[in-house]
């Protein structure tokens, strides 16, 4: 009874929803990487056990990624013409994270297990592509690492900050990017035919193919801006193309969903 109806069409969506506390030492850091993603889908039978169909995904994440890390200059004693010459170097790591909302469109080949009469395993075979363009990457930079005290000898530079020199607010920054997704791959769900009509899943990625695309949106002159903005050649290392292959449940979670046969 579980996938034997006449109906040949059916519509339905599984979701997923979670976020995990971080434990971050920078007060503006992100405190918690979340999920939130619905997936609606329509689907037609092919046989008794088999159907295709197409599937839309919209999601919105905010996760934690490597640390930002870039270096500045350690200023020695002046000379006699009031020069102080950089005697060192200090590398910086400050927190990041990426946050976005995402729109795609796919499309996916089932395959229905019979277990019982009311429960089966579903074998879905995808592929989607993902975009987002008001993505930013966020990061919790501590300033005071940015003015090293140029009056101080090299051993106070690494642990005071220059208290006289000049200082900026104290805030997150955001480098907003524009996200592309290609993702292929293969989900299991386990399926309870609750009434003739609608059914449960329970469904686990298995494995994923993911091709991420991160574009940078900011405005500049790279000539000018590389040189006053101590981030902007240190972020560049987050744009670009990016693959993982493997589960994707550590990402996207445990999804639970609903399917209505109704004709």
């Amino acid at each position: 009874m579980a996938q034997n109806a006449d109906s040949k069409f059916y519509f339905g969506f599984d979701a997923s929803y979670w976020q995990r506390s971080l434990r971050q030492s920078d007060p503006l850091a992100v405190q918690r990487n979340m999920l939130g993603s619905i997936r609606p889908m329509v689907g037609f039978k092919l046989q008794n056990d088999w159907s295709i169909g197409i599937l839309s995904n919209f999601s919105s994440y905010q996760s934690q990624v490597s640390p930002i890390e870039f270096s500045y200059p350690i200023y020695g004693e002046p000379d006699e013409n009031e020069y102080y010459p950089i005697i060192g170097s200090r590398n910086v790591y400050q927190e990041a994270s990426m946050k976005n909302n995402l729109r795609g469109y796919g499309l996916f080949l089932k395959k229905f297990i019979s277990l019982g009469k009311k429960t089966s395993l579903n074998f879905n075979l995808y592929g989607m592509k993902e975009s987002g363009k008001d993505g930013n990457i966020v990061l919790a930079p501590d300033f005071g690492f940015y003015f090293p005290c140029p009056n101080c000898n090299y051993e106070e530079s690494l642990n005071d900050y220059c208290s006289t020199c000049l200082s900026i607010a104290y805030y997150r920054m955001e480098i907003p990017m524009k996200e592309t997704n290609w993702r292929v791959g293969m989900d299991l769900a386990f399926a309870y035919q609750w009434k003739p009509w609608i059914s449960m899943e329970i469904r686990a990625n298995l494995l994923e193919y993911r091709k991420q695309i991160l574009k940078d949106k900011r405005e500049v002159n790279p000539t000018i801006d590389f040189a006053y903005d101590p981030f902007y050649g240190a972020s560049t290392q987050y744009f670009g193309n990016h693959t993982d292959f493997g589960s994707a449940v550590a990402r996207d979670g445990v999804r639970f969903g609903l399917i209505f046969s109704p004709f």
